[in-house]
């Protein structure tokens, strides 16, 4: 049996596959948010089964080809401005996935971060912040 189904807290090295990229730097990052994430007072708690279960039903749908010849019309009603951020290495939510949300949403702007994967802001904090600042000052 997989380590993550019998502990939904995820292991250092899970967290690295998912969230940061590949190189010595990105591990580094990596430590580094893992040190950051510990050192917190307010602890997520962990996720109930319940809640793991949703969220792989989710999965299982985002995996679905939307009908129709243009599935992703019903993205042009979204007027809020949107940042749609996303690392070159993300294995949970591929980068095309990202570009397709922002060519389809007006007003979205799309980051794709280097050598990062699903958490592109844990291994750039100070960047995506700087980008995050920028965009809702805009």
């Amino acid at each position: 049996m997989p380590q993550h189904a019998l502990n939904p807290v995820p292991t250092l090295e899970d967290s690295f596959f998912l969230f940061f990229g590949r190189s010595e730097a990105a591990k580094q990052a990596g430590k580094a948010f893992w040190e950051r994430r510990h050192q917190r007072a307010d602890q997520d708690p962990p996720s109930s089964p319940a809640v793991a279960q949703a969220q792989f039903e989710a999965a299982i749908a985002y995996a679905e080809p939307l009908p129709g010849e243009n599935p992703y019309a019903h993205m042009n009603a979204i007027t809020q401005p949107t940042l749609v951020l996303n690392g070159e290495n993300d294995v949970m939510i591929a980068s095309i996935n990202s570009w397709h949300l922002a060519q389809n949403i007006p007003n979205a702007q799309l980051l794709i971060y280097p050598d990062a994967g699903h958490g592109a802001q844990f291994q750039y904090p100070e960047r995506f912040l700087k980008h995050a600042i920028q965009f809702v000052d805009e």
